[in-house]
């Protein structure tokens, strides 16, 4: 935490050591955090790939949450494998329920901190994004996340905040004086965890599971959550593809979901890299043909991510659109192909 921050020293209470990873699938950020914080023995790589995130492509309805759809109950049940049980509260809410889980949230938040447990919302400063909770004070939270450092990030967000996405930093402020009205919100999705220490399970059992979760995920192909369809695997593909068709793909937040995917689809193939090395069990000739796509997949979302790069402030407007179309389209197939041979390790598993 910077020296110019607005922490009150006399009346804070911290963390030390917690920080952000880093990563741009913001959940596994603050998970990989507090893997880092507990010095759990498992690396970024094993991690990433257990949530699942690094094999699952999920769409919203609108195609503007990158980091909206992990599913968090199945996430945090399969983190628990390495060492970490995380506990709070996912839950969208409205009226005067609203403010009252934010209240309630905020007291088990200091608990926990009090308590030397690591704790992360998502919601709090940025959409769709989780930041973890590093400090609070009389005023409120202080956060970290792949955000800070932008001017005025680390001021303080008031705890009747949480669930309202209110980024302290000039940007964000000015972005929301544009968009929005003065009215105070009175809706929003309170999702407020913290961390502590179990025995872990074996690897064998923590990949078998991971598998699982995202098989079953892409043959459902969609799932509701808080009144929200939210698509996966080859329906989130053909979702994409007749909005680019359509002309209804946001140039900004396409950008933002292919920073998430070209990262994930990288360490699915170090995942499964580690787990031929970790687990001489499996059949290494089925790790290496899935390995192989992965790679492919990766690179061919980083062909995308250099075509549309996040930037700020936010480019609307997707250029080269049939290229595009060609790439999401050669990309379901890859991910097709990827699926089928996940299927194929995970029955020689059984």
């Amino acid at each position: 935490m910077s020296e110019d921050l607005k922490l009150n020293v006399n009346t804070a209470h911290s963390l030390d050591g917690y920080k952000f990873s880093g990563l741009d699938a913001s959940l596994v950020g603050a998970i990989n955090s507090v893997a880092d914080y507990y010095r759990i023995d498992a690396s970024t790589t094993w991690l990433y790939g257990i949530t699942g995130i690094a094999f699952l492509h999920i769409l919203d309805e609108n195609l503007v949450e990158p980091n909206g759809g992990p599913v968090e109950p199945d996430v945090f049940r399969l983190i628990r494998h390495i060492g970490i049980d995380i506990q709070g509260l996912h839950q969208y809410a409205e009226g005067d329920r609203f403010p009252q889980l934010q209240k309630e949230m905020w007291e088990k938040a200091k608990l926990a901190i009090d308590a030397g447990q690591p704790v992360f919302a998502k919601n709090l400063d940025i959409a769709n994004q989780t930041s973890i909770i590093t400090a609070y004070d009389e005023d409120g939270y202080y956060t970290d996340s792949w955000h800070t450092g932008e001017k005025l990030a680390e001021e303080a967000i008031p705890w009747n905040h949480l669930g309202l996405s209110r980024c302290t930093c000039i940007n964000c402020v000015q972005s929301r004086n544009k968009t929005e009205a003065s009215l105070p919100a009175k809706a929003g999705l309170i999702s407020l965890h913290w961390a502590t220490t179990v025995p872990a399970a074996d690897s064998y059992t923590s990949f078998k599971e991971s598998l699982a979760f995202v098989i079953r995920l892409n043959d459902e192909e969609q799932y509701t959550w808080a009144g929200k369809t939210y698509t996966v695997g080859n329906k989130a593909h053909k979702k994409w593809l007749a909005a680019l068709d359509a002309d209804e793909v946001d140039g900004y937040f396409f950008s933002l979901f292919l920073e998430v995917l070209k990262e994930a689809r990288r360490y699915a193939a170090l995942y499964l890299t580690e787990a031929k090395e970790k687990l001489p069990a499996l059949n290494p000739s089925l790790l290496d043909d899935c390995i192989e796509i992965y790679n492919q997949i990766a690179a061919d979302y980083s062909i995308l991510g250099t075509m549309y790069p996040y930037t700020e402030p936010p480019v609307r407007q997707l250029k080269e659109k049939e290229r595009c179309i060609k790439l999401i389209n050669g990309l379901m197939n890859l991910e097709n192909e990827a699926l089928a041979a996940l299927k194929k390790i995970f029955a020689d598993l059984i």
